[in-house]
């Protein structure tokens, strides 16, 4: 992860903190809006009456009974407690400010058959039987600009079923869901349509016959609701930027509440998609199926070497070069579109690359990228064993985490290595030498070398090793995928080092300065003389390490206090001392 130089990010839950509430109400013409944390909707009754329960006297069920959802009150503290998902909980709580209990509604009706979410049709759709067996609702919540094509009629300003014009379409685009998303709302249509006759789960099994049942329905309300960015979100995207990686966004959610979101995190600013900006970048926020298109889609391509499966590769690589240079926001994505960006991001060898992603669809891209990450709370099985971290707390602001400590590890062991080296290349050298010079017994022997092998070198891993990064770490550029473990700015503190502690040791050996080692004495013999000087070679060799050690803490150029921060590690604190 400390190499990560791309992060394709999903919006809710990990940038937004997945607590959904309506703000906002669109029906019979008019907005009904949320004020001191209370929604106030001026509908007429029936109205409010189709919206949370039914249709007039039928008391069919429309947010209530096309939901799983469920809401509790703590007994300790009072508070919601949620459960199921965050846009069906968020309609639950606007169906009890309107006076609607769904446990009440949810149990009147027997449900026929419900049609799930997909990712790919953005809606979801359920029926139910009425008091008589010949007449069925179909319940139907879903993305406004997948499901408007869907509606023939919608309720006016009298509470009454009127036909859904061409212009009633656009103005409620321009109206109310292009505002939405300029707020930062999430759009959502809800409708409904009876059918008469009979009626046979059985017969919808396939697209054709889901849009069949879908389709001619009367629009009842689009809501707005809010999902509000995690606490942090901002400062951890720029965190991210300023440490030399891109961040996209990529979500199902349409273009224009997708860029508002972009714009609030800092993943996007408004000049970059202003076509009159200088700063604009046309491919700055795309659809799934644009970028899909634009890239080529994906081809087959004859397998690596080692391996006998063929290999996905970009239709158009170099249009997907151009499109990935300015890519900040891909709206309405389909699990294919996110593998294709981390397929095509992963063909340059200098990019390594994150992904987040909690559903089963997403394990392709998942598994894909250089570094999968899991949502722990709303991520599915399939999804958690494709990744290879699982963030527990869902939050962006752990992949910074991550990213702070995977740069850490990297740069700790790059200070051991300098500290291994050097030593190693000084007692190397130094027993070259001596063997060279035909010395009776060498400077540093074998008992000597095992103790700084198993002694110096364990505790010294143990103190570099765990050194606790610094926030210099997120200023720094990330390193190559195929950079060297040791660096120019390494190999030239490894050089000095290694030249200046030989040089000593072999000032030591050769002239045997008399304010070190005193001279030696008419009854001492040659050989103990020489067994003085080697253990002062050693012991001033063990002193040069452990000031080594301090000096290896810092080695890059722009760094010369080798104190900073001294005091944040404990343990190197005793092993120093």
């Amino acid at each position: 992860m400390g190499g990560s130089n791309n992060i394709c990010s999903d919006k809710t839950g990990t940038l937004t903190k997945n607590v959904m509430t309506v703000m906002e109400v669109y029906s019979e013409g008019k907005t009904g809006k949320r004020a001191n944390n209370t929604l106030v909707d001026n509908f007429s009754k029936p109205t409010v009456k189709v919206l949370c329960e039914g249709y007039i006297s039928n008391h069919h069920r429309r947010i209530c009974a096309n939901s799983s959802a469920t809401i509790t009150i703590d007994d300790n503290t009072g508070r919601e407690k949620r459960l199921g998902n965050a846009t069906e909980c968020a309609l639950l709580s606007m169906s009890d400010e309107m006076g609607y209990n769904y446990k009440n509604v949810r149990n009147l009706r027997k449900e026929r058959l419900m049609v799930p979410f997909d990712s790919k049709r953005k809606r979801m759709t359920t029926v139910y039987s009425t008091d008589s067996d010949s007449e069925f609702i179909v319940y139907v919540k879903g993305a406004p600009d997948i499901m408007l094509p869907y509606c023939s009629s919608i309720i006016d300003e009298n509470g009454r079923v009127s036909p859904l014009q061409e212009a009633d379409m656009q103005s409620l685009e321009r109206r109310v869901l292009k505002r939405n998303a300029e707020i930062g709302y999430r759009s959502l249509l809800l409708g409904y349509k009876k059918i008469s006759g009979s009626f046979n789960p059985d017969d919808y099994s396939s697209e054709e016959s889901y849009e069949e049942l879908e389709g001619n329905i009367t629009l009842i309300a689009i809501v707005g609701i809010e999902d509000p960015l995690r606490d942090g979100v901002r400062n951890a995207v720029k965190i991210c930027q300023n440490a030399g990686i891109m961040v996209r966004m990529v979500t199902g959610d349409n273009i224009d509440y997708a860029k508002s979101i972009a714009i609030q995190s800092g993943i996007i600013t408004k000049e970059q998609i202003d076509p009159a900006s200088p700063n604009y970048l046309r491919y700055g926020c795309m659809l799934g199926k644009d970028f899909f298109k634009e890239v080529g889609g994906l081809v087959k391509m004859p397998p690596e070497k080692g391996s006998d499966k063929p290999r996905d590769a970009i239709g158009n690589p170099e249009k997907f070069n151009r499109i990935a240079r300015e890519l900040r926001v891909l709206a309405r994505s389909q699990p294919e579109h996110k593998y294709t960006l981390v397929t095509g991001l992963k063909e340059n060898p200098q990019n390594v690359v994150a992904v987040t992603g909690d559903g089963t669809n997403d394990a392709p891209a998942l598994k894909k990228a250089d570094i999968g990450f899991a949502m722990g709370i709303t991520g599915t099985e399939i999804a958690k064993e494709a990744s290879k971290i699982i963030l527990l707390d869902d939050n962006f602001n752990s992949i910074v985490t991550a990213l702070k400590w995977g740069r850490n590890i990297f740069l700790n062991i790059r200070k051991f290595l300098q500290f291994q080296l050097s030593v190693n290349v000084t007692a190397l050298s130094i027993a070259v030498v001596a063997g060279i010079a035909k010395f009776e017994e060498p400077p540093i022997n074998a008992i000597q070398m095992l103790w700084v092998n198993l002694i110096m070198d364990t505790f010294a891993a143990l103190a570099l090793a765990t050194e606790p990064p610094s926030e210099q770490l997120l200023k720094d550029k990330p390193y190559g995928k195929n950079e060297s473990i040791l660096s120019a700015c390494m190999w030239r503190n490894l050089v000095c080092v290694s030249v200046y502690q030989i040089a000593v040791l072999m000032l030591i050996m050769f002239i045997k300065p008399e304010f070190l080692i005193p001279p030696k004495s008419r009854d001492e013999g040659e050989l103990t003389y020489q067994r003085r000087v080697n253990t002062t070679i050693f012991h001033i060799f063990v002193l040069m390490q452990i000031f080594n050690e301090l000096t290896c803490r810092r080695f890059k150029s722009n760094e010369f206090y080798i104190f900073d921060d001294f005091f944040n590690n404990w343990r190197f604190i005793v092993i120093f001392i």
